[in-house]
């Protein structure tokens, strides 16, 4: 049984000021299409930091996180409510530490049948190491597991984004791991519709990550 915790979004005032205005913006706009819920699925590889991930998204220590060892073995759930809001972020394990990638998502399919499912975070490294075989393999079962149909709903998020090359520019670098791993989601979809761009975005959890004057982190 998956972990549940339900609080007050008091993690929201810790955010900058700009972030702060864009999420009232956005919330005023979900308001008039009378949705009052969002609930995100973070997948990916064990160790990739889909646990800090919750914690930046909420501005609060929430997803119990370790250097050495994912400590995220089953699929946990955490909500936090703003204005008659709530944001739910559903943490699964790695498929890594989960053993079979197959077995894994079979386990989170399970776990989230009947629910809404808005917005799925597939998380990687941008740092890491191209493993095309297990990404092939990774992207094919997500596939099999959930439909060809959960892609539209996908972002790619790259963590550890803040990392200094010698000898290839940042921009890239970021835009040739960005379309490899893109290439083979689109490969692998098998669903003609799928956004041939496959949006993708750069996090970086650290603190010491430097920051534009809003106090918002920059990665280069």
């Amino acid at each position: 049984m998956a972990t549940v915790s339900e609080k007050e979004w008091t993690g929201f005032q810790g955010l900058p000021a700009a972030t702060q205005i864009i999420l009232h913006t956005l919330l005023a706009k979900l308001r008039k299409q009378k949705v009052d819920k969002i609930t995100i699925v973070l997948l990916g590889k064990g160790g990739v930091g889909k646990s800090s991930i919750v914690n930046s998204l909420f501005s609060e220590r929430v997803a119990a996180v370790s250097a050495f060892r994912s400590e995220t073995l089953r699929p946990r759930q955490y909500s936090r409510s703003k204005d008659g809001f709530k944001l739910t972020v559903i943490d699964t394990p790695g498929f890594v530490e989960a053993g079979r990638v197959d077995a894994a998502l079979n386990s989170i399919r399970r776990y989230l049948l009947g629910k809404t499912i808005n917005v799925v975070l597939y998380v990687d490294r941008l740092d890491g190491p191209r493993e095309d075989k297990v990404d092939v393999k990774i992207s094919r079962a997500i596939s099999q597991a959930f439909g060809p149909q959960i892609w539209p709903h996908v972002i790619v998020v790259f963590t550890h984004a803040e990392i200094h090359l010698e000898d290839v520019t940042y921009s890239e670098f970021v835009s040739r791991r960005s379309a490899a791993l893109r290439n083979i989601i689109l490969k692998e979809s098998r669903f003609k519709t799928v956004n041939t761009k496959v949006p993708f975005v750069l996090v970086e959890n650290c603190s010491r990550c430097s920051e534009n004057g809003e106090h918002e982190k920059l990665c280069s």
